[in-house]
């Protein structure tokens, strides 16, 4: 029995109607107040008593152990002194009975869960801002699976679209070609299709060919994405950030389990056929309450469907396999994404992937040196943590062989980055110093 299981038995005892869980244990703002704190708020919810009425009880009417050498009500808040040889004596005790699940509660002894992170479009290395969705996906799947869970990890490949089929058409051999060559080549292909009317339509027809599931365009987007695919992966497992299974966009390209979220739209009114002829659903219907976000478009006016047709029905097929926690890691600009997405899904009678948002990576020292001009990508931003951190580890030991000196920097830069980052709530911004995260 740990030091929180101990301490809330006897809180149970006086309020048998409570649950481990309405006991949210922490430290105290200042030490002088006590070792650890547990607040009343949840508890009093489901009591229906002020929180400091139910202080006064536990220290009134509550028998601890040994353990505990004061209890004091402070306001909503059971604060608690400790005897330090006694709580050190039961943590080495749990420690070697437990080894390496020591402080796991065995939440998700039992339970699954399914995790999407990262899920970067090919056409496009890693950049820092997108590192941060891998650093917090890996960090949870890392926390599910200590807490007992049975973790998937996915990363959705977005393997077709107008923008692959740019690249996909620029590329005449792939097989010749490095991560670095096909990202010159989108970034002009896509700069061509602004200026060439007839090279953009080009992209179209690769892309309706591939729709209509010919096989030799299929085999031409294959060869693009995956080396894009391996690419990326390169720099992301840098980062430390692992994937169970890769599941493509392409294989969505035509569902029939959509045909039943179809007809709850229509039997909404909420399906339509705008202006250009695409099926489109108005939000609106379902209880949207804004102008902006207010129309999704599933389907072209040819019948080929658009991103949010195929992500439907990927996220269909993610509740069919019926985790217990499905988890979606997303930059806040895609929030509107997901509100539609869960409306659409509600309205079908079927629940969204909880959401996991986060903002923006900025750089204290301005703009470091980048490849693309206005981002910053996740492999120049490892090479200048891994270069500073090497003078650090040359420093310090001077005589081990420098291939060691760079392995080891490479594993300082990696773990000083997602500390740093992983510090600042997600829902905040992160100012990355330099400085500071190496020191």
């Amino acid at each position: 029995m740990n030091l929180f299981e101990r301490l809330s038995k006897p809180i149970l005892e006086v309020f048998p109607g409570l649950d481990t869980g309405d006991l949210m244990f922490g430290a105290p703002p200042n030490p002088d107040m006590g070792d650890v704190g547990v607040r009343m708020f949840e508890a009093a919810k489901k009591l229906r008593m002020a929180p400091p009425q139910i202080a006064q009880r536990v220290v009134g009417e509550a028998h601890f152990g040994p353990e505990v050498v004061e209890a004091r009500a402070v306001g909503p808040f059971v604060n608690f002194r400790l005897e330090r040889a006694v709580f050190a004596r039961d943590i080495v005790a749990a420690i070697y009975a437990d080894g390496e699940r020591f402080g796991s509660n065995g939440s998700g002894d039992g339970r699954r869960a399914l995790v999407e992170h990262t899920s970067i479009n090919p056409n496009a290395s890693p950049h820092v801002g997108r590192a941060r969705n891998a650093m917090i996906g890996d960090s949870l799947v890392r926390l599910l699976r200590f807490e007992g869970y049975d973790v998937e990890v996915q990363y959705y490949v977005n393997d077709i679209g107008r923008q692959i089929a740019l690249l996909v058409l620029a590329c005449e051999d792939p097989g010749k070609m490095t991560f670095d060559d096909m990202l010159t080549t989108y970034g002009a292909a896509n700069a061509r299709a602004e200026t060439d009317p007839q090279f953009a339509a080009q992209g179209y027809e690769l892309l309706a060919q591939i729709e209509e599931g010919d096989p030799k365009a299929q085999q031409r987007f294959h060869a693009v994405t995956e080396m894009c695919l391996r690419g990326q992966l390169g720099v992301l497992e840098r980062l430390g950030a692992r994937y169970d299974v890769f599941v493509r966009e392409s294989q969505y390209v035509r569902d029939p389990r959509l045909e039943a979220v179809l007809d709850a739209l229509r039997g909404k009114d909420a399906l339509f056929t705008d202006e250009e002829g695409r099926v489109t659903v108005d939000l609106s219907k379902l209880g949207y309450a804004y102008e902006e976000g207010r129309y999704a478009a599933l389907l072209r006016s040819n019948g080929s469907s658009m991103y949010f047709y195929r992500d439907l029905a990927y996220t269909m097929d993610k509740l069919e396999r019926n985790a217990d926690l499905n988890l979606i890691v997303l930059g806040e600009d895609h929030k509107l994404y997901l509100q539609q997405l869960t409306l659409i899904l509600e309205a079908a009678g079927k629940s969204a992937p909880e959401g996991v948002p986060y903002a923006h990576i900025l750089l204290k020292e301005g703009k470091m040196s980048t490849r693309q001009g206005n981002v910053v990508l996740l492999s120049d931003f490892l090479d200048e943590a891994t270069a500073r951190a090497s003078e650090k580890v040359g420093e310090q030991w001077p005589d081990v062989p420098r291939d060691e000196q760079n392995a080891i920097a490479e594993k300082v830069a990696v773990a000083a980055i997602r500390f740093a980052i992983l510090r600042v709530n997600a829902n905040k911004n992160v100012i990355f110093d330099w400085a500071s995260a190496l020191s």
